[in-house]
């Protein structure tokens, strides 16, 4: 993201790489530093960014995911 000079940067929010889920990679507080990476690129160019919830199966988590990207795209 330090080299990203676009000035609305959109997310495919997939959720499914958690832990938890069947991808198994990354944890709550991952997807919340995804989104503070974002925004500080985003805000670097003087635009927005957004996200549009792709996937995520385990409903135990994905909730706490969302809320952590979430959370990281609004500082």
């Amino acid at each position: 993201m330090e080299r990203c000079d676009a000035d609305l940067i959109g997310i495919s929010a997939g959720f499914d790489n958690h832990q938890r889920d069947w991808g198994g990679l990354l944890t709550t507080q991952d997807y919340q530093t995804i989104g503070q990476l974002v925004k500080s690129a985003a805000a670097r160019n003087g635009g927005g960014c957004f996200a549009i919830l792709e996937g995520g199966y385990n409903h135990y988590f994905l909730g706490e995911s969302v809320m952590a990207l979430v959370d990281g795209m609004s500082g």
